[in-house]
């Protein structure tokens, strides 16, 4: 078996993204070899016309469905999360670092049990400020849903050219949305 195989089996197989180094623990191999087939797969995927993609995000990679394929596999998969529940999500990733008692305002009482299911599942973190919590996405939050994106800001850009909006001067320049 070659090790580009064996890469290619373990990103197939993973439901995270993962480190060269993960990969090459998983499959026996060098860290040197693993990162050549790591690129190999990259290069080849991307000249491929099929709904599967390698992505790096960060310094971890992911073999995962091409977002214009993803409602075909909808169709048929299973929701990890109901929609009311990746509204919030999306919501809390928009607008960032945003407060709980913003989220019930715009979204009312079922935001706490979101907020849970959410922290559960490490979509997100939350931190005491005053009588109320203020909530953020994770890391891990953006390796699940492939952004690579390491700040608010970026997230917040990577959502607005998924949903083909465009910004407002007056919101870049406060850095935050009137909510």
């Amino acid at each position: 078996m070659s090790v580009k195989a064996k890469v290619e089996a373990v990103l197939f197989s993973s439901d995270e993204p993962l480190r060269v180094g993960e990969i090459a623990d998983i499959i026996g191999e060098e860290v040197s070899s693993v990162s050549k087939a790591v690129k190999e797969l990259l290069k080849e995927y991307a000249e491929r016309e099929g709904a599967i993609e390698i992505k790096r995000i960060g310094n971890k990679y992911v073999m995962q469905l091409k977002s214009e394929y993803l409602d075909y596999a909808y169709k048929l998969g299973k929701k990890e999360l109901e929609d009311d529940v990746l509204k919030t999500l999306a919501i809390i990733a928009y607008y960032q670092p945003v407060k709980q008692s913003e989220l019930r305002d715009m979204l009312g009482p079922k935001v706490y049990e979101h907020v849970d299911v959410l922290k559960k599942r490490n979509f997100i973190y939350t931190r005491r400020v005053g009588k109320t919590v203020e909530i953020r996405t994770t890391k891990h939050f953006a390796e699940y849903f492939g952004i690579d994106a390491k700040n608010p800001e970026e997230i917040k850009k990577y959502l607005m050219n998924r949903l083909g909006m465009r910004g407002d001067k007056d919101e870049e320049a406060e850095g935050s949305p009137d909510r």
